[in-house]
């Protein structure tokens, strides 16, 4: 994990303007991103702001300082389905998202669910600080704009159908 330079900052700062995830201001919604090519059963996602580790779930668990994301034994990174679940939620309800993303966000949302992805070890993550609503900073890994990563889709009309998955924990049985 390393520091973000001014210089990458501003950099990102100008791509989520593009994409339409930044304010005039220079502020942006962290874990946006953007499709840049999807199959039947795939999406090749490119990060446009950072996603944070440990903001997969409505209800944020305490993790050690700074918040990490999780490593499989070979120390890959986990990037959590149900992040891309609560992601599609999240720019499906941002007014400030370009309408043609929010729809697709929301179909997204209520057809798809994505299966875990795993990076390999040695990818770049970053350190960010993230407010809460009292003001208190946390540090985070995240991975920063430009990473890409493909994400495996599954139906969610298919899965329930063959009683596969339970909505609850998002498993695939």
């Amino acid at each position: 994990m390393r520091r973000v330079t001014q210089q990458e900052g501003e950099i990102w700062r100008a791509l989520a303007q593009r994409h339409g995830f930044g304010s005039a201001e220079g502020r942006f919604a962290l874990g946006r991103f953007i499709v840049e090519d999807r199959d039947e059963n795939d999406l090749v996602l490119c990060v446009v702001t950072p996603i944070p580790a440990g903001l997969d779930a409505q209800t944020p668990r305490l993790k050690a300082l700074p918040v990490m994301f999780d490593r499989t034994p070979a120390d890959e990174i986990v990037v959590p389905g149900r992040w891309w679940q609560l992601m599609f939620e999240n720019v499906s309800a941002d007014a400030a998202a370009p309408a043609e993303m929010r729809q697709m966000a929301a179909t997204m949302a209520a057809t798809t669910i994505c299966s875990d992805v795993l990076l390999p070890p040695d990818s770049d993550t970053i350190e960010i600080g993230v407010t809460d609503s009292e003001g208190n900073m946390t540090r985070y890994e995240a991975l920063p704009p430009g990473t890409r990563m493909r994400a495996r889709l599954l139906d969610v009309r298919h899965v329930f159908a063959a009683g596969g998955l339970s909505r609850s924990n998002q498993t695939v049985g």
